[in-house]
């Protein structure tokens, strides 16, 4: 029989049974978290999507730095429990609760409109389970994802999905959400210091195969372009594969090659960049063109930073792909329709935002303790905006 309920719904039922059977007493505490995850075989977060059912029904009450105890009198404990159980049982994936509104929170950094398609994705999963989307832009700010973030909690949503402004900010904030019993997934970056359901493409893989793709065309200096090469995991994990790509090529990868934009730190140091070359007033290319010799080919960190870089380069005499063959990543719609379309990578998200809607309705479908991060495999998209290199390098 049990091999059809959710593995929650396992647990909600278990701790009805000992409530009602008054073999748990008022007052009496239940185990810990990772006693009721050993005991019964599943993940923390799975234990947490049932204390917080039981807890919605009335039938324990869960006390910070001090345990989760029972409640309800078994005499009544009885009548709610059979009536908690029953409500849960006719939805498993999402079980009717007084204190969580029937919504998926969906904060990004952009709007919805860039991110469409990862709204997509969460909406239809969502819908598949009667639950709706909301969608917040945290605009690339952390003070306005924290605001978020903490007004959703206080909100008593159901779930919240966030692709976070940074790897290393807020983690106050994420680490809360699992102290508080709200399901979450990430997309596209960890929360470095934080063990929390995470979906991404992979960004190594992603690196590696744009590095190999002008490698293969004979480029030999390779420059990585980036306004922070320190703002998400994400970010260096793509750096790594570019590493990677060139280190198998035999061709060590030169400091000077990492363009790191968020490195010009004053405006003197700025304007003794573009005083080296006047061809551009675009920091980015400035520091390309300094380079001595200069690089042929750049992987970009994204397609909105690669389509600031091509555009520059056009504008100051620069030739793309002749002299400078430059690659995006995301394959955003309006890549294709650039002055020199742009060879790019090409993440699912739909599928990212999909997965991560099915890890917050239902934890314990796709993730354990053990394995607690999806990745997605990535497409090579290749365009104009990449050819051989200048024949005189």
């Amino acid at each position: 029989m049990n091999e059809n309920k959710p593995r929650y719904q396992i647990i909600i039922d278990y701790y009805t049974a000992q409530i009602s059977s008054a073999e748990l007493k008022p007052g009496d505490k239940l185990p810990t978290g990772p006693e009721i995850a050993e005991q019964f075989g599943v993940s923390a977060i799975t234990v947490t999507h049932a204390m917080r059912q039981l807890e919605a029904s009335g039938l324990i009450k869960r006390i910070k730095k001090a345990g989760t105890f029972v409640t309800e009198q078994p005499e009544q404990a009885g009548t709610r429990a059979n009536t908690a159980a029953a409500a849960a049982s006719a939805d498993h994936a999402s079980p009717p609760s007084p204190l969580a509104v029937p919504v998926i929170s969906l904060v990004m950094p952009f709007s919805e409109t860039v991110g469409y398609e990862i709204f997509r994705g969460v909406e239809e999963e969502c819908a598949k389970q009667g639950m709706y989307v909301t969608f917040h832009n945290s605009k690339y700010d952390d003070s306005v994802e924290r605001s978020i973030i903490q007004k959703l909690t206080k909100d008593r949503v159901s779930g919240i999905i966030v692709y976070p402004v940074s790897s290393y900010k807020n983690i106050d904030v994420f680490s809360s959400l699992t102290i508080e019993g709200i399901p979450f997934a990430l997309i596209d970056r960890n929360i470095e210091g934080l063990d929390a359901p995470l979906v991404i493409s992979n960004n190594i893989e992603a690196g590696y195969n744009l590095a190999s793709h002008l490698l293969k065309l004979g480029h030999t200096r390779i420059a990585f372009v980036c306004q922070s090469w320190k703002e998400a995991v994400s970010v260096s994990d793509r750096y790594k594969g570019y590493c990677n790509a060139l280190i198998e090529a035999g061709i060590p990868p030169k400091p000077e090659w990492l363009i790191n934009i968020d490195e010009i730190r004053s405006v003197t140091e700025y304007k003794e960049l573009l005083s080296e070359s006047a061809q551009s007033n675009e920091p980015m290319l400035s520091r390309l063109l300094a380079i001595d010799p200069a690089p042929t080919a750049a992987v970009v960190v994204n397609d909105y930073t690669a389509t600031r870089l091509l555009k520059a380069a056009l504008q100051a005499g620069v030739a793309v792909p002749e002299q400078l063959s430059i690659t995006g990543f995301d394959n955003l719609s309006f890549t294709e329709h650039l002055e020199v379309p742009l060879t790019t990578i090409e993440q699912d998200f739909y599928s990212i935002g999909r997965e991560a809607a099915k890890l917050v309705l239902a934890p314990e479908g796709g993730l354990d303790s053990n394995r607690n991060k999806l990745v997605l495999s990535t497409k090579l998209i290749t365009r104009q905006s990449t050819s051989e290199p200048p024949s005189i390098s």
